[in-house]
């Protein structure tokens, strides 16, 4: 176990949870830390405008000063890679939405620049870019704005994410995008069935097999609400989504994306549902109930060990451990993020 997921070791995997959401602190850090976790993608904005997401940069430039022995932004992958190697986090800046961009496609370089290194298109509504998967007509990509953001996106070497995308979108997106694009953080409808809470979330078999095709990654989560049995999900049936899904779609192209959040109240539930556009959200919210419960083996990223343990009594080899725990990430960040388009 320690030689698969050691830092300190050439070669050894990097752990890579490629959407975390949490309220950041050093206690989080800590945690991954003791979840040996190498790198973590982490949400900046969801319907934040362009000011009050410099605001969240400048937190984070804090807390990368005051916790530098535990925690690193990374811009490339031989930055996660280096990060990683000194026993600290790299940390990878996305969006969540296109909503700091304000259509303004110039803000692609400038929050580039800036580090942030993933964006996703849509939050789950339609904008101007493309159809959210909450969407009952599906317009998909947008023909003029959507077609050319993703064009700027593949320049500046920003990798696109889908997760909270329609299916149309998905599918315009691989097929427009020069570059391989990710979801980030979602699990396969095949297997989950459409009786999960959050029915359009998990994405079909079309869509990640075309994915799959042009050299993307789908991150697979533990987030109770994609689970075929919520919050009774065991640790085993979760191993079990990730071999049918390295079946179905092929080991180099799954990986981990937990979704994993913690430290809000119910107050940051209703912006993520609802942002400013709304004064109800379209999936109803219990107030009374926790803010989000994960499965008793998932508690926090801490449980990574616990995980790789359950994936090697499963029958995964060490070359597939590498690819599904960080390695696929990895790759696909390097082909992304080192990429300069005239």
């Amino acid at each position: 176990m320690n030689t698969l997921v050691s830092e300190s070791q050439p070669g050894s995997a990097i752990v890579v949870d490629c959407l975390e959401y949490s309220k950041p602190s050093r206690e989080r850090f800590l945690e991954w830390k003791t979840g040996r976790v190498g790198c973590v993608h982490v949400t900046l904005a969801v319907w934040e405008t362009a000011r009050e997401t410099l605001s969240v940069i400048g937190q984070w430039n804090d807390l990368f000063a005051e916790n530098s022995d535990l925690v690193a932004l990374a811009r490339t992958a031989d930055e996660i890679r280096a990060i990683a190697a000194s026993g600290r986090t790299a940390v990878v800046f996305g969006f969540q939405n296109t909503a700091p961009l304000e259509d303004d496609i110039r803000l692609v370089q400038v929050f580039h620049d800036l580090g942030v290194r993933i964006v996703q298109l849509t939050y789950n509504t339609q904008n101007s870019i493309a159809a959210g998967c909450w969407e009952d007509d599906d317009s998909g990509l947008s023909t003029h704005v959507g077609r050319q953001f993703v064009r700027e996106l593949n320049s500046v070497g920003m990798l696109i994410d889908l997760s909270h995308c329609s299916e149309r979108s998905c599918l315009d997106t691989i097929e427009v995008s020069s570059a391989p694009v990710a979801v980030t953080h979602a699990n396969p409808l095949e297997f989950v069935g459409t009786d999960v809470e959050l029915g359009r979330r998990p994405k079909s078999s079309q869509v990640l097999h075309a994915l799959a095709e042009r050299g993307g990654v789908v991150g697979l989560s533990p987030y109770v609400r994609m689970l075929k049995n919520g919050i009774h999900t065991t640790e085993q049936e979760f191993v079990d989504m990730i071999s049918w899904s390295v079946e179905t779609f092929g080991v180099e192209h799954v990986a981990l994306g937990t979704d994993f959040y913690t430290g809000y109240g119910i107050e940051a539930v209703k912006w993520w549902r609802m942002g400013r556009w709304g004064r109800e959200s379209p999936f109803p919210i219990d107030e009374n109930a926790p803010v989000v419960e994960w499965p008793a083996w998932f508690k926090s990223p801490e449980a990574f060990p616990s995980l790789v343990t359950a994936m090697e009594k499963s029958g995964f080899g060490a070359t597939e451990l590498d690819l599904v725990l960080g390695g696929n990430w990895i790759r696909l960040f390097g082909e992304v993020f080192d990429r300069q388009e005239p």
